[in-house]
């Protein structure tokens, strides 16, 4: 249960005798920048521009797990060292901890989460043995109802700097709705927020197309001062105080740089992601910060290229190319997704900065992100020019006729919704090679790759996983059964990330995004890092057999093997010609070097 049930049904009164400050945030971040201050003193300044190279030497095959959907003891469990050695035998660099410390998304606290046991430093041990880079996340947008909110809303130091928290003069306490007994806060309607804008208390946002609004209003509260008092707040979902990063107190930065500390220097993270809702100055502030403190930062991104293309972190994931990548899935039309690469081109963007995500955590929605913030942009789709907004409405047309409304939804999934079963009772057979298609189209791409335990062992929705015994209503079988079949999807998975690792395909450059004859073939040429060697990925999202001729000059000259296979392409040495053969729902990942594959 979210700490924010405690203190709803908890009597203010109660809190008023309460020792609450060694709890907060913000107590803890002052001890914790005194603890370090001499170490963090002593380290270089950090560089200025992203690092992408570096942060893809500690890792770029990425794991993740959520550990509130592991079976419990959650850390009894990961402290099985056969598990991490599995992972290490697949070929995963780093792992993802989701819901690590204390409060989860909606941090309440700087440091583990005591549901997760004293084992931490065994734990990180193992994970050092492994060669296993640990990823976290820093602190989000805004926190739980913690005891900073409740130190905020007694009026107590620094701690009402934390959050967008305006007093309300008692003369306009007729404004703000009634109140229940037994409620803090409940929201203000935005007809009410206009009269408070006209008072001067909130700036301008809020919008009539909605009933409720982003501001909460709390109950009276009796501060430290003696003073009864009645404040609004901005908030995110129910009630969650949203964090104010450009307060004179400059106190929400001061928890988001102690909280990275905190995960670098006592945790021993390598790689720290940031939430795409944070202010913009704090992200660029939060990347240098986590530079600074030995370790890289990645942006959780939501927006369109231009998002990406401002990112000061070092890595950005790459959300632009996931709705298309599902669209190609499910409609045997790669055309979008080959779109999506062609504007990466266009806009100059270095694809090894992105991470490209096989299993989102969050609610998966089909919402092509680049469209839907660039309504007026014009893009070319087959022989048509049409605006952002008018391609997003067609294409999510499209999506909807085959899949039914957007709905949380693994990849495991889709696969199966993709090949027309419904009953989701199939197994390996039905939806496992689809599935690594989705995979080898992402694996073999610059940047990161990031899979989940969804994947590995094909849950059809969010469900408790137990990490090496089997499970029910999941596709795969226990990760023991998949690592004793050499056809099974974590085998599969190995084979992908040794190729990726001989090609170093991680740190290649997208250097062309060619015409196809078929729409549902896509084709990305890459120049592998310090050469003039190229590489192909070849995908045949449709149902039939896929044939095209394609011309690049720079292969002239080389023979073509395709990594899958070990065998060579039928390609004449002196030619810039090569014919590719693909069968439907299939992948090559080609290269052509000046001799043969050993």
């Amino acid at each position: 249960m979210r700490s924010k049930l405690f203190f709803i049904l908890l009597p203010l009164s109660l809190l008023a005798q309460m020792e609450l400050e060694p709890q907060s945030m913000l107590y803890q971040a002052e001890w914790l920048s005194k603890k370090f201050n001499f170490e963090v003193a002593k380290a270089p300044p950090p560089l200025i521009s992203p690092q992408p190279q570096s942060c893809l030497d500690t890792a770029s095959v990425w794991f993740s797990i959520d550990l509130n959907e592991i079976a419990a003891p959650a850390f009894e469990t990961l402290n099985n060292d056969t598990f991490w050695e599995y992972l290490r035998e697949i070929g995963v660099q780093g792992v993802y901890l989701k819901g690590l410390k204390r409060g989860g998304a909606f941090r309440t606290g700087i440091g583990l989460d005591p549901r997760w046991g004293n084992d931490w430093e065994d734990l990180s041990n193992l994970l050092r043995k492994k060669g296993i880079s640990l990823i976290g996340d820093s602190l989000g947008s805004s926190t739980g109802l913690s005891a900073d909110f409740w130190l905020a809303l007694k009026n107590v130091g620094d701690y009402p700097g934390l959050y967008h928290l305006v007093e309300i003069d008692k003369r306009d306490w007729k404004l703000l709705p009634k109140m229940g007994k037994s409620q803090f806060a409940v929201n203000v309607p935005w007809l009410t927020l206009q009269e408070l804008h006209k008072k001067g208390y909130v700036p301008e946002e809020f919008t009539p197309y909605v009933k409720q609004s982003r501001w909460n209003t709390t109950t009276q509260v009796k501060c430290n001062d003696g003073k009864i008092r009645r404040w609004i707040y901005l908030k995110e979902n129910e009630a969650d105080p949203v964090i104010d990063w450009l307060n004179p107190s400059f106190a929400g930065c001061r928890i988001a740089t102690a909280d990275t500390l905190d995960s670098i220097f006592n945790l021993g993270e390598k790689i720290v992601k940031l939430d795409a809702s944070i202010n913009a100055n704090t992200k660029q502030m939060m990347s240098l910060w986590t530079r600074k403190l030995g370790a890289f930062s990645v942006l959780e991104s939501k927006g369109g290229l231009d998002e990406i293309k401002q990112a000061s972190t070092d890595l950005v994931t790459d959300t632009i190319t996931r709705p298309a990548l599902l669209h190609a899935l499910i409609t045997e039309d790669a055309e979008a997704l080959k779109l999506m690469y062609r504007l990466y081109l266009e806009e100059g963007i270095e694809t090894k900065r992105l991470v490209h995500v096989l299993q989102p955590f969050d609610q998966f929605v089909c919402d092509w992100a680049e469209l839907l913030f660039s309504p007026k942009k014009r893009f070319q789709y087959y022989d048509e020019i049409l605006t952002g907004d008018a391609l997003r409405t067609r294409l999510l047309k499209e999506d909807v006729s085959k899949i039914g409304p957007p709905e949380t939804a693994t990849w495991p999934k889709l696969c199966l919704m993709a090949k027309g079963i419904k009953d989701f009772q199939q197994k390996w057979e039905d939806s496992g090679e689809t599935h690594l298609l989705l995979a080898l189209f992402y694996a073999m791409q610059p940047g990161a790759f990031s899979f989940s335990v969804s994947d590995l062992y094909g849950t059809l929705q969010p469900q408790i996983v137990d990490l090496l015994k089997p499970n029910e209503n999941t596709i795969y079988p226990s990760l023991t059964g998949q690592m004793n079949n050499p056809r099974s999807f974590a085998m599969q998975m190995r084979k992908l990330f040794s190729i990726r690792r001989d090609s170093e395909i991680e740190s290649a450059e997208l250097v062309d995004v060619p015409q196809t004859n078929q729409p549902g073939l896509i084709i990305l040429v890459y120049q592998l890092k310090n050469s003039t060697t190229l590489q192909l990925l070849a995908v045949n999202f449709g149902k039939q057999n896929a044939t095209q001729v394609l011309e690049l000059p720079n292969i002239r000259q080389t023979t073509a093997i395709d990594l899958l296979t070990g065998l060579a392409e039928k390609k004449p040495l002196e030619s810039s010609v090569i014919r590719l053969d693909v069968p439907p729902l299939s992948g090559k990942v080609i290269r052509f070097q000046t001799k043969y594959y050993d």
